[in-house]
């Protein structure tokens, strides 16, 4: 934590060394003994209670080794915290999609990094796309629309292919049609404005075309 005031660090939590394994403890339970594993290109948001939450990236797993996670934290400034509530402790998962539009416990996103994320004014959390897992384990770029809600701790598949690779349907440039869809992608830019809406921008993936 960084104090603009006093202009000092402080280490709050973590390993001080390069390579640290997760450690998970027991699903949704928080305890300062948890810690997630070294990861990078990991994807976050802030919830409006100023917790933080972490998914996936390429991290180094409960014990096994290193790879693109799914893996879901949050971490509690208040009581220096984390709980992990959703994924597997292990790198490389596929994604289990359920039935696209329904909420269910055992859905979840494929293992990824590089992803584009956003809250929405309900507090759900969103992520799309990133370069990771599909569901039949083939890792590229990825267009597959997720949301979380904290409240039932389950993801939704709203839209979006179940793998990799996807091209762009672009429609008709200015109206939107339940068809359109950006292409697999990482690296993209994003934000949201004052209605919640989310724009998307570039990154690295597949044009109309499927070209790359």
């Amino acid at each position: 934590k960084y104090s603009a005031t006093s202009k000092e660090w402080e280490w709050v939590s973590g390993g001080a060394v390069g390579v640290f394994y997760g450690s998970y403890g027991v699903k949704g339970t928080p305890s300062t003994s948890n810690i997630p594993g070294s990861r990078a290109s990991s994807s976050g948001w802030i919830d409006s209670a100023g917790n933080l939450w972490l998914f996936g990236g390429s991290s180094w797993d409960a014990g096994t080794g290193n790879g693109p996670m799914n893996d879901l934290w949050e971490y509690k400034p208040s009581n220096n915290s984390w709980a992990w509530v959703s994924g597997s402790q292990f790198h490389d998962p596929a994604g289990a999609f359920g039935t696209k539009g329904t909420a269910a416990a055992s859905n979840a996103p494929g293992g990824r990094q590089y992803a584009v994320t956003w809250v929405d004014q309900g507090g759900n959390l969103w992520l799309f796309g990133g370069q990771g897992r599909d569901s039949v384990s083939s890792i590229g770029a990825l267009n597959d629309l997720w949301m979380y809600s904290p409240s039932t701790n389950m993801w939704t598949w709203v839209t979006g292919a179940k793998t990799e690779g996807q091209k762009g349907v672009y429609g008709t440039k200015g109206t939107a049609a339940a068809a359109n869809t950006p292409g697999g992608r990482t690296l993209a830019a994003c934000w949201k404005d004052a209605s919640g809406n989310l724009w998307l921008f570039g990154g690295s993936g597949f044009d109309s075309s499927a070209a790359q």
